[in-house]
């Protein structure tokens, strides 16, 4: 693990959002020595009247955090900046506004945590994120773009963000991608780019079942328990990428099953809600997920099929997995691309009566400990600790060739 740099960090979602490569990755950085800021999401596209409360919510933070120059700290070694910036694109006076105004602030933070020659490390290709990607550079730094999905498929300036994310591409020194596909949009513009998909936090996810009080003693646990069999589960964002006619379809043929969500509610979900066999907990802290997964009997991952969903693998696939979990997903190109090397989920078209069909052979199939610990044995490969490690080392010897002269702090 790199230890002892300064990491500035431009994440695409919030700190407080569901659990993450995101989180995963700022917070092991921290812990092994370096001294993170994690800026959290400066957005894709404009917000619309549904983001509200995350506007809200944002101004909140900033307010908070002026106190303390701009940030709040997480634990030692994490601090997280909530910036107050206008959206990417559009007008060119929107652009200079947060330039030579809004961006400073986030470099002025910076400044007052001490950092210096820092490794910037970002997952946005807008045209903030590469303005202040310039802005933080230093002769010394280095700069890592994550590519995690295609971003020109959530804004309504594809051109612009597409041109963007070639010169964030071209000024990188490391791109890491999360499958082929991305790698390949990526390698047009940069040779030097690694494919790695999003891990999983194996501890988080214990395979053995831990019988102590903390568990038994949640009330949310026992009301699963209590539900009637079977139990199909899902966690994650409920957002738009989420087929919901689909689910709803379903958990209408299937009246005697249970349906449970786990996860911020991000779109209207009155239809679905309204269903008596429909359980909606909400966001629930990353460390509680386990003892929800376990009740489930299928997981599932109805998501849409479209433009920005088929660069997509949903983190939760290895979650349900490290738990010895049977999951069934719509065929998104991802999945297939992952389930073609594991030969481990069920994959669906994202019709009602497939979708069933693939939940009925789930739970017919067998059960047991081997098949489990298949289930397991396969997240395992993808577990945060090894995969880090393995960046860490591209880094490395990155910086040892690339710059003498760059020295941790």
């Amino acid at each position: 693990m790199i230890s002892g740099r300064d990491i500035i960090y431009i994440s695409s979602i919030e700190w407080d959002f569901v659990w993450q490569g995101h989180q995963e990755i700022a917070i092991r950085f921290a812990r092994a020595g370096n001294r993170v800021l994690y800026i959290e999401n400066t957005g894709v596209r404009s917000p619309r009247l549904s983001d509200s409360r995350r506007v809200i919510n944002r101004l909140g933070k900033w307010i908070e955090s002026l106190e303390s120059g701009g940030v709040r700290s997480i634990e030692d070694n994490l601090h997280v900046c909530s910036p107050l910036v206008l959206p990417p694109f559009g007008p060119s006076w929107r652009q200079q506004i947060n330039r030579h105004l809004l961006l400073p602030l986030i470099k002025r933070a910076a400044r007052k945590l001490g950092m210096r020659d820092p490794l910037i490390w970002t997952y946005l290709p807008t045209d903030t994120a590469l303005n202040l990607v310039r802005m933080l550079r230093t002769p010394q730094s280095r700069v890592i773009y994550y590519c995690i999905a295609d971003f020109s498929q959530l804004t309504p300036y594809r051109a612009q963000l597409r041109e963007s994310e070639r010169a964030l591409i071209e000024t990188s020194d490391i791109v890491f991608a999360q499958n082929n596909q991305l790698a390949k949009h990526c390698m047009q513009y940069n040779s030097n780019v690694h494919i790695f998909p999003f891990g999983v936090n194996l501890q988080a996810f214990p395979f053995e079942r831990e019988e102590n009080g903390h568990a038994l003693g949640d009330d949310a646990v026992r009301r699963l328990q209590s539900l009637p069999r079977p139990i199909i589960g899902y966690v994650g964002g409920l957002h738009r990428h989420v087929d919901f006619d689909l689910v709803v379809q379903m958990a209408r043929a299937r009246a005697h099953w249970s349906w449970l969500f786990i996860g911020p509610k991000q779109t209207d979900l009155r239809e679905l809600s309204a269903l008596p066999n429909v359980h909606i907990f909400g966001q629930l802290p990353h460390e509680r997920l386990v003892f929800y997964i376990r009740e489930f009997d299928v997981c599932i991952v109805p998501y849409i099929q479209n433009s920005y969903t088929e660069t997509v693998l949903p983190t939760k696939i290895n979650e349900y997995l490290a738990v010895g979990k049977p999951v069934v997903s719509t065929e998104l190109p991802s999945v297939r691309e992952f389930n073609d090397r594991h030969k481990i989920l069920t994959l669906t078209p994202a019709t009602p009566e497939a979708f069933l069909r693939a939940i009925e052979e789930a739970l017919q199939a067998p059960d047991d400990a081997t098949a489990r610990s298949r289930r397991r044995a396969v997240a395992a490969l993808a577990d945060w600790s090894s995969r880090l490690e393995k960046m860490c080392a591209i880094i490395e010897r990155h910086l040892a060739a690339g710059s003498d002269a760059f020295h941790a702090r």
